[in-house]
């Protein structure tokens, strides 16, 4: 592939643009939703649209802050039928600038590899959260797309196979023309502190690095509220009941992994009942104070991974846990907590 910038992707990419530098912080994305089914206006943007790419659940960065923003002209390769393109919407910059998704859909023994210079594929759910908010979004998005249409091949209505319409973001019925669109499924996370704020109850699964530990978070059930939600999960795998009433809304992050979108809020409870975790879905759950949450709050980067979460822990090894990096919501509830913007 070519690795070189075209003249046209230099007024158009989002750290490069001639927008300037005190307005870059206002670009946001329009999805122009609107523009979906406009098949000639779509093919009339992509000469001058910039492109993010997918391949399983990686995304072409340019480095581990940055996602990769290519040209038309560099991925002109990869439109070759075989790899989904997706409509993503268009930034509010002064060019109106369209951005696309392209999945790479490498079969099975396939040994092609797509390469462009300076830039490598990165694990999505773990780098995504160092991006830019405008970055973060374009790689969510994405990302929630790419993975609703590997899955979702086939009607629940009658099982014919399913084909891609207005742009990627939507599918209709081969058989009964019945119409689907991604789905994302509510869950909660919740930060759990004890009554006066001293403590905050955190856990540690099994696919997390040694000391890793975060806020508890589940799935919603049908017919569940979410304040229900947050007090089931919690007795459920912590045996910690929280007080009644206690439960406050703070945000939410879609999280495409698959398929999420996370509810965040936080909830208070006595750090003096006993705890009884489940095992099945936890290594342990811990009461920490503040000073040990702080301390692993300076440790910088993509620490989800294993490897860098290591190295953190080797560099200093008197850090009590590991926290979640910021960008996360779980982070997002343990910052609130803790006071830090």
């Amino acid at each position: 592939m070519n690795g070189e910038n075209s003249e046209d992707e230099a007024n158009i990419d989002i750290t490069h643009s001639q927008v300037p530098a005190q307005e870059k912080h206002h670009i946001v994305l329009d999805r122009a939703t609107h523009l979906r089914t406009n098949r000639e206006k779509l093919a009339e943007l992509e000469p001058k649209a910039m492109y993010v790419l997918t391949k399983a659940n990686d995304m072409l960065f340019r480095s581990s802050t940055q996602l990769a923003l290519l040209s038309n002209d560099e991925v002109s390769d990869l439109k070759n039928g075989t790899n989904i393109m997706t409509f993503l919407g268009r930034l509010s910059d002064e060019y109106a600038t369209a951005i696309f998704g392209i999945d790479i859909q490498a079969s099975e023994g396939d040994t092609t590899v797509v390469s462009f210079e300076g830039c490598s594929f990165l694990n999505t759910r773990t780098s995504a959260p160092l991006l830019p908010p405008l970055e973060n979004e374009l790689a969510l998005h994405m990302m929630a797309y790419a993975n609703w249409q590997r899955r979702s091949c086939h009607c629940s209505s009658c099982g014919a196979p399913l084909t891609l319409i207005h742009a990627g973001t939507a599918q209709k019925c081969t058989s009964c023309n019945a119409m689907s669109w991604p789905r994302q499924d509510p869950s909660m996370i919740a930060s759990i502190t004890s009554r006066f704020g001293e403590r905050i109850l955190l856990a540690r699964s099994k696919r997390h690095p040694p000391k890793m530990h975060t806020v508890l978070a589940g799935f919603v059930e049908a017919g569940e509220t979410f304040e229900a939600a947050v007090a089931r999960e919690t007795w459920e795998e912590t045996g910690i009941r929280i007080d009644e009433g206690s439960v406050k809304y703070i945000r939410s992050q879609p999280w495409p992994f698959p398929q999420s979108c996370m509810i965040a809020f936080s909830a208070t409870a006595d750090d003096l009942q006993p705890l009884n975790i489940d095992e099945n879905e936890l290594v342990d759950a811990i009461w920490f104070d503040k000073k040990d949450v702080l301390a692993a709050t300076k440790v910088e980067g993509p620490v989800m991974q294993h490897d860098v979460a290591m190295a953190a822990l080797e560099a200093n090894p008197s850090l009590q846990l590991l926290v979640p990096p910021k960008k996360v919501i779980a982070r997002t509830l343990i910052d609130t907590w803790l006071g830090i913007n």
